[in-house]
């Protein structure tokens, strides 16, 4: 297993620089433009696995507004990340930036573009703090095909996770039939969001729910873990748990 290395004296925040593996790295674009990435949501997950009691934040500026204005006029956030024993990261800037990386106003910041921001800070930060996926960074191949076991070892991957859907319900049973033309999701992603779902408090779980519930028109009460099985309810996870997860 990629275990990260150990604290000492000389190194006092978690190094992670060895616990990506292929199966964690997405793609997006296509030819000159394609990019590797490790998703938010999974780089948070790898964070309470493997840094379990670290903490992303972001710093408050003059008037208590997360986004910092620039001498130019532009925003910024500033993430750090507090240990379990008290430690504090080093500030750590991030751009606010819009669909084309061109800087915000900072009069015309919007509630997406901060929360756009802080999901963009939080994997760049644990890169520059943790280490955690600076392979993709630097451009550098991700040599491990699977955590924990060789290609030629693997099991068979367990059945997906149950969660629950409701904070007084049952667990929920594994997903439905793929939809015609949706992209599905591989096993792997399908449990990971799972398993963040399962992350979520009781109140941020029943939010969640409902929100899920009503951008792709379910039923009220319907179950939601076996209607999370394509590749736009994870696009969809990506961009909302965040509201679900911490108070930003």
């Amino acid at each position: 297993m990629n275990n990260p290395a150990p604290l000492s004296p000389l190194q006092p925040f978690p190094n992670l620089g060895n616990v990506i593996t292929t199966d964690d790295v997405s793609q997006k674009g296509t030819g000159s433009y394609k990019a590797d990435y490790v998703n938010w949501c999974r780089t948070m997950h790898l964070l309470h696995e493997y840094a379990p009691g670290w903490q992303f934040c972001l710093a408050h500026y003059a008037d208590a507004s997360h986004a910092w204005k620039a001498p130019n006029g532009t925003a910024y956030v500033v993430g750090y990340f507090t240990g379990p024993n008290g430690e504090r990261t080093p500030d750590f800037p991030q751009a606010i930036m819009d669909n084309r990386n061109n800087a915000v106003a900072y009069e015309k910041v919007s509630a997406r573009d901060l929360t756009d921001s802080h999901r963009r800070c939080l994997c760049t930060a644990a890169a520059a703090q943790f280490g955690l996926a600076w392979q993709l960074w630097a451009r550098e191949e991700v040599e491990n095909p699977h955590r924990g076991e060789s290609t030629s070892t693997a099991k068979p991957a367990a059945k997906p996770a149950r969660v629950n859907d409701n904070p007084t319900a049952e667990d929920v049973a594994p997903g439905e039939p793929f939809a015609p033309g949706e992209e599905p999701l591989s096993e792997n992603d399908r449990n990971l969001c799972l398993g963040l779902i399962k992350e979520l408090t009781p109140e941020g779980l029943a939010s969640f729910c409902e929100s899920f519930r009503r951008d792709f028109n379910l039923k009220p009460g319907a179950k939601v873990a076996p209607a999370l099985t394509s590749k736009k309810h994870q696009d969809w996870m990506n961009v909302n748990l965040i509201k679900f997860a911490v108070n930003v």
